[in-house]
């Protein structure tokens, strides 16, 4: 006798499949690629940053050339301390990161002594012997980072100051655009700045 054919033979129960799923074979692979290949760009964009980031800083250090060099760097006014005219002028170096500023008394404004005090630093001169008036005082400091303005102090002595005298003085403020302003009064000085 024959048996019935209706039957399906024995399948161990992790080898069944069920309905609409892939037939067994291959592992899935697509995942594992995608895996890697992910971490493939990580890796070339961890080795190329770096490089990029030192190109990005020195391309910024080649632009804050350009533009110190197109900056306006010097400015001067005429002022007026007690009795005495002076000039006063100060000198912005940006690639030195350094400013220059000195007060003079003004050819036939007699004068026999200046000083200047700014930012912790100060110069002191007197007139010598035959001279009527003195030779200019200097002080440099540090531009910083982002310019700031300057608080100076100067103070002109006239013809018959003496030393051990006080000589009249004046507090401004001077700013890297090119402006200076009495700190008493508030008021704007006129500047030439180039």
């Amino acid at each position: 006798m024959s048996r019935p054919t209706d039957r399906l033979p024995y399948t161990p129960p992790g080898d069944q499949q069920t309905a609409g799923s892939a037939p067994p074979g291959r592992p899935r692979l697509w995942p594992a690629i995608a895996a890697v290949i992910a971490l493939g760009l990580a890796l070339a964009f961890v080795w190329s940053n770096p490089k990029d980031a030192e190109q990005q800083r020195e391309q910024r250090a080649t632009e804050r050339k350009a533009a110190a060099a197109d900056r306006k760097s010097y400015m001067t006014s005429k002022i007026s301390v007690g009795e005495v005219k002076a000039n006063l002028r100060a000198n912005w170096l940006w690639r030195k990161g350094e400013v220059g500023i000195w007060i003079t008394p003004e050819m036939g404004s007699p004068s026999k002594y200046v000083e200047i005090d700014a930012g912790g630093q100060a110069d002191s001169q007197e007139s010598q012997f035959d001279m009527t008036w003195p030779g200019p005082a200097l002080v440099t400091l540090p531009i910083e980072n982002p310019p700031q303005e300057i608080t100076v102090r100067v103070a002109v002595g006239d013809e018959d100051w003496k030393k051990g005298d006080t000589a009249p003085t004046r507090l401004l403020r001077l700013s890297p655009e090119g402006t200076l302003t009495d700190v008493d009064t508030g008021k704007e000085l006129p500047t030439r700045f180039s």
